[in-house]
C-alpha cells in the first residue's frame, strides 16, 4: 500500500470539521484511557491503522490475505503532508450531487500528482493507493442532524468513476496509469474536534459515541480487492446488515471490531470452502474457523450456507450481557458505556499510539451467538455482480439471511422506533431459547428449533 497524507487550505467554515490540517492534539472531549484513535495523527498513527486492517484481514481470511507492511509506505516521509489547492468543502460541496463524484476524483488525482511532483513517488511499487485526508469522514448517522455536511465521504475510486469524471480509463502520473484508489479521513471520532462540545452538549456520556477508523478502512479494502457490496449502493438500504463486512457490519463494535465477511464472501474470496451435507446426515459445526461452513444444495443455482458464529468475550458472556450484569450489580440508573466495556473486558491489542490494532475474535460485535443460515442464489449473483447490485432488490437477494424470527426485516424500512431490526438484530440468529423464533412458530414451543417445510422461515 501507498498511503498519502493530504491536507487542505486552512479554513474556519462551519460546514466542515476541523480547519483542513491534521490534528496534533485532542481539541474536543478527552475520554482519557477510553479515547479512540487519539492524536497526534502523524505517519506513525497511520502506520498503526495499516497494522489494524492487516490484523483484521489476517484473522478473517485465516492468514491467507493481508497487507505487506514491510513494503508499504506512508508519504511524505517527514511528518508533514501534501497540501491540495482548495479548501475541504470544495471537494464535496453541499447538495451538489451532480458534481460530487467528479470532485472526489479530483481530490484523488490532485493528491497522487502532488506526491509524485514533490517526492517522485513510484506508484508501480504498490498495489493500492490510499489518500488519508485531514478531517473526519461523512460516513456515520449520529443521533442528530449533521452540522458538517461538507465533510468528505470515504470512497473507493473505481475505474468507472475515473472514466466518467476524466474521460480516460486511468489517471496517468509519470509512466504509471492508476485506475483505482481509496479516500479515507484521518479519523472517524468526532470527539477529537472542538465541535463535539456543542454536538454532544445534551448527552450524558458522549464518549460512547466514538467510532474507530478500522471498519471503514476494511470496507474500502474489501471493495478494492473485489468483494462485492451486499447492500443497495444507490439507496443505502441494508442487504445483510450487521452480519457482514460488506454492509453495516463494517461498523460493528463502533468501527473498532468490524464483522467478518459473510460465509459467501469468504468463499468467494477463496479463503475457505464449504462442505456439502446431504439429507439424513447428522453433522457438527464448530464456531467460525477455516472451512467450517456447511452447504445444503437446493438446485443447480440455489443452496444454503450455514455457519456458527460466537460473540462471547469470555465464558459465553457477550458485551451486551456484561453491560446488563454490571448495571444490575451496580444499582445505578445508567448502564456502563459500551466503549468502556469493549476496551476493558475484551482481548483487544493496543499499540504505542493507543490505536487498537487487533482482536482475538471479530465476532464480538455481533448481537448474539448461534447459526447464521444464508440462502444463496447464484443466478442473481451472476446477473448483478458487475453492477454491484447483488442485494439491490430486497425481494430477490443474491445473498439472503434466513432470519430466525420469521420476518424479512433486513433492508426494509422499520416502523419500530427504539428496536429497529432493519439492519439485523439478535432475533435473526438461530440459537437455543430464541424467543423471537417461537413468536413466529408457536407450535414449536418447548421443542428444538427447526428450519424446515413447516416453519417460518
Amino acid at each position: 500500500m501507498c498511503a498519502l497524507m493530504v491536507s487542505f487550505e486552512v479554513d474556519d467554515k462551519e460546514s466542515t470539521t476541523g480547519n483542513g490540517r491534521f490534528l496534533d492534539e485532542i481539541e474536543g472531549i478527552d475520554c482519557g484511557n477510553y479515547h479512540v484513535d487519539p492524536p497526534p495523527h502523524d505517519r506513525s498513527y497511520f502506520s498503526s491503522q495499516l497494522k489494524s486492517v492487516h490484523n483484521y484481514f489476517q484473522s478473517v481470511s485465516y492468514d491467507q490475505f493481508g497487507i505487506d507492511l514491510n513494503e508499504s509506505q506512508i508519504y511524505p516521509l517527514t511528518d508533514t503532508s501534501y497540501e491540495v489547492s482548495q479548501e475541504m468543502s470544495y471537494y464535496y460541496p453541499y447538495n451538489q450531487e451532480d458534481i460530487a463524484e467528479d470532485r472526489l476524483v479530483e481530490l484523488f488525482s490532485e493528491s497522487i500528482e502532488k506526491a509524485y511532483l514533490n517526492d517522485g513517488v513510484d506508484y508501480s511499487n504498490y498495489d493500492l493507493i490510499i489518500v488519508f485526508h485531514a478531517g473526519i469522514g461523512q460516513d456515520f448517522s449520529l443521533p442528530f442532524l449533521d452540522p458538517t455536511p461538507e465533510d468528505i465521504p470515504s470512497t473507493f475510486i473505481d475505474p468507472e468513476m475515473i472514466k466518467s469524471s476524466t474521460g480516460e480509463d486511468a489517471i496517468t502520473i509519470g509512466t504509471n496509469a492508476i485506475d483505482k484508489g481509496i479516500i479515507l479521513p484521518e479519523t472517524q471520532n468526532h470527539l477529537n474536534y472542538d465541535i463535539s462540545n456543542s454536538m454532544f452538549s445534551n448527552e450524558s456520556d458522549p464518549c460512547d459515541y466514538q467510532y474507530g477508523l478500522t471498519g471503514t478502512f476494511a470496507l474500502m479494502i474489501g471493495f478494492a480487492i473485489g468483494l462485492p457490496p451486499l447492500w443497495n449502493i444507490e439507496t443505502g438500504e441494508s442487504g445483510v446488515g450487521i452480519f457482514g463486512l460488506m454492509d453495516q457490519g463494517s461498523n460493528n463494535g463502533r468501527g473498532i471490531i468490524p464483522a467478518p465477511p459473510t460465509a459467501w464472501s469468504r468463499i468467494y474470496a477463496g479463503w475457505e470452502n464449504s462442505r456439502i451435507i446431504h439429507e439424513n446426515n447428522l453433522c457438527s459445526l464448530s464456531t467460525r474457523s477455516e472451512n467450517e461452513v456447511i452447504r445444503v444444495n437446493i438446485n443447480s443455482d440455489e443452496y444454503f450456507l450455514i455457519e456458527n458464529r460466537d460473540n462471547s468475550v469470555k465464558n459465553e458472556i457477550s458485551i451486551d450481557s456484561l453491560q446488563y450484569l454490571m448495571w444490575e450489580e451496580s444499582g445505578r440508573d445508567s448502564i456502563t458505556p459500551y466503549i468502556q466495556i469493549l476496551l476493558d473486558s475484551t482481548l483487544l491489542t493496543k499499540d504505542f499510539n493507543n490505536v487498537i490494532i487487533g482482536s482475538d475474535n471479530y465476532d464480538i460485535g455481533l448481537p448474539g451467538s448461534g447459526l447464521l443460515i444464508w440462502h444463496i442464489d447464484e443466478s442473481i449473483i451472476r446477473s448483478k455482480l458487475n453492477t454491484f447490485s447483488i442485494n439491490a432488490n430486497p425481494s430477490q437477494y443474491g445473498v439472503d439471511l434466513e432470519e430466525a424470527d420469521g420476518a424479512q426485516d433486513i433492508g426494509f424500512q422499520s416502523i419500530i422506533p427504539f428496536n429497529d431490526p432493519s439492519s439485523g438484530y439478535f432475533g435473526d440468529i438461530w440459537f437455543r431459547g430464541n424467543g423471537e423464533y417461537y413468536r413466529s412458530n408457536p407450535s414449536y414451543n418447548g421443542q428444538s428449533l427447526e428450519f424446515g417445510l413447516n416453519t417460518y422461515p
